[in-house]
């Protein structure tokens, strides 16, 4: 879809006052840095603008404290479960005082949930009712599965099936 066709397809799912408000936008990083631009220009149904997309990869680091991070990398080699635990805490921390502070918040740069394997479903949890969350993800639609990173052959990521409803993700084509 083309980016102002996506923007008023996610306007009008926008005005729904119940459900599961959780989007999602595939592409390639250009295109969603393009995409992340011309949202910014458009107006929130109750008519304010969408603010800059945030980049969970700096909000995980930041709600880690450096020593706790290092003491964590140490580690990671012979243990990677805590280090995994502890990036899946500071990403919900995170992604709560942001749905605290704004009833929408879009996401992007969401390499580390992927790299350490976490459980999404925090998304489809927290992404209700008043809040609601849209990703900007590095992907595209390949054989009725979404895969992540495709210009990086030697990953594998696919998003669960069941995250994202179907009508709730478009993919930048322009």
């Amino acid at each position: 879809m083309r980016i102002p066709d996506i923007i008023e397809a996610m306007l009008s799912k926008q005005t729904l006052p119940g459900g599961r408000h959780l989007y999602a936008v595939l592409g390639a990083y250009p295109d969603l840095d393009l995409f992340a631009k011309k949202l910014q220009q458009a107006k929130t149904a109750d008519g304010k603008p969408f603010t800059a997309p945030l980049n969970v990869n700096r909000g995980i680091l930041d709600a880690i404290p450096d020593d706790e991070f290092r003491q964590l990398i140490e580690n990671e080699a012979k243990r990677p479960e805590p280090t995994a635990a502890h990036v899946a805490k500071a990403f919900e921390a995170f992604l709560r005082s942001q749905l605290e502070k704004k009833k929408l918040v879009v996401l992007a740069h969401l390499e580390m949930l992927f790299a350490y394997n976490l459980e999404l479903n925090l998304l489809r949890t927290l992404a209700a009712d008043e809040h609601r969350i849209l990703l900007l993800l590095p992907g595209k639609r390949t054989g009725g599965r979404i895969a992540m990173f495709p210009a990086h052959e030697e990953t594998n990521y696919m998003l669960p099936t069941n995250l994202v409803a179907d009508n709730h993700m478009w993919e930048i084509t322009e």
